[in-house]
């Protein structure tokens, strides 16, 4: 698996053939090693500037109905027994979103089949702000919780653990010794082959409210084994 961030902020633009500032425009869609732009019902954009003083990020949308996605993919992870990533996220746009409201923002997938190793979410919470929210598969039925988000950008990472029988989740929290959520797993070796970042299969009421918003995503990468931390 490329250890290097995959550069939806193309922070390292240079490496990959394009100017390395925001001047010099965004391209059309994400550059190697992002795979592809996966969207039916909605967009995923480069626009500029990015988040963390990068100068590029995504901006996803939904249209469509709930089966409606919007996300770019990144098959560069292969048979993954442990898989570690960080995205940044900006979901100010969804105002006073409803609790039980909300879509994907992440999720991987195996080349073995079954249920996603993990996937995200974008939730509302009582205080009109919003909480992001796991579900890991674990044996009689999964691991599942969620953690506060505050406004602006906000740090996700988290630790899979597929070979060691954990999760770890860690929300604007640089300290690898102190996880916001951590948890035994056993999902049966589930590895990670592709991961999708971005909006993808809202709640109805997300739909009716929040057609066509926007969220931001910046500086995805991920691992194997070493904590990314670093803001």
């Amino acid at each position: 698996m490329n250890t290097k961030m995959k550069v939806l902020a193309l922070a390292l633009l240079g490496l990959a053939g394009y100017a390395g500032s925001a001047a010099a425009g965004c391209p059309a869609s994400p550059v190697p090693p992002w795979t592809a732009v996966a969207a039916l019902g909605g967009t995923a954009t480069i626009v500029a500037p990015g988040y963390a003083t990068t100068p590029c990020r995504l901006d996803s949308a939904l249209t469509g109905d709930a089966s409606s996605f919007a996300t770019v993919e990144d098959d560069t992870p292969t048979a993954e027994p442990r898989y570690r990533a960080q995205f940044i996220i900006n979901a100010d746009n969804l105002a006073n979103l409803g609790l039980v409201d909300g879509a994907f923002i992440f999720s991987a997938t195996s080349a073995a089949g079954g249920n996603p190793p993990i996937s995200l979410s974008i939730v509302g919470d009582s205080a009109g702000g919003h909480i992001v929210s796991f579900n890991v598969p674990s044996t009689g039925g999964a691991v599942v919780g969620s953690v506060p988000l505050g406004a602006g950008e906000n740090h996700v990472e988290f630790d899979l653990n597929s070979a060691g029988n954990s999760f770890s989740l860690w929300v604007n929290n640089a300290t690898e010794g102190s996880p916001d959520f951590t948890s035994a797993i056993n999902n049966g070796g589930a590895t990670v082959d592709t991961a999708f970042l971005g909006l993808a299969g809202a709640t109805p009421g997300y739909l009716s409210t929040f057609s066509g918003t926007t969220v931001g995503f910046d500086q995805f990468d991920s691992r194997r084994t070493t904590f990314i931390g670093g803001f």
